[in-house]
C-alpha cells in the first residue's frame, strides 16, 4: 500500500511540474510585459483610447519594451478592463511603429488586425 507521504510527494511534484511548465510561465511573462506597457511609464500614453498618439518615436521607452516584446502574447492578455481603457487598433499601431508588427488578420483580443491591400 503506498503511503501517504508518498502520495504527497507526487501531488508537489506533480504541481511543481505543471505550475513551471512553459505555457505557465509564457503566461506570466505576457502579463508582465502587459502591465509594463500599459503603464504610464510604458505605452499608456500611446495606447490610451482618448488621447494616445500611436506613433511612438522608435527610441522610446515603450519601443524598447515593445520590440523586443511577445504581442501576440500580449493581445491574449488584455482583459475586458483592460479594453475600457486602450483602443486595440493604437496597440497594433504601436507595435507596428515600434518595428515588432503583429501578422495582418491576427485576432488581438477581438480586434481583428487589418489585412494588407
Amino acid at each position: 500500500m503506498i503511503s501517504a507521504k508518498v502520495i504527497g510527494v507526487f501531488c508537489v511534484l506533480a504541481f511543481l511540474a505543471i505550475s513551471s511548465s512553459p505555457s505557465h510561465l509564457q503566461a506570466e511573462g505576457c502579463e508582465n510585459e502587459k502591465n509594463i506597457v500599459m503603464n504610464k511609464d510604458g505605452c499608456y500614453h500611446n495606447i490610451e483610447r482618448h488621447l494616445g498618439d500611436q506613433f511612438p518615436k522608435r527610441h522610446s521607452h515603450c519601443c524598447q519594451t515593445v520590440e523586443s516584446a511577445d504581442v501576440s502574447c500580449i493581445c491574449r492578455t488584455f482583459t475586458a478592463a483592460d479594453k475600457a481603457k486602450i483602443a486595440l487598433s493604437k496597440w497594433v499601431n504601436v507595435a507596428k511603429e515600434c518595428g515588432n508588427p503583429l501578422h495582418a488578420g491576427t485576432n488581438c483580443a477581438g480586434y481583428r488586425v487589418p489585412l494588407l491591400p
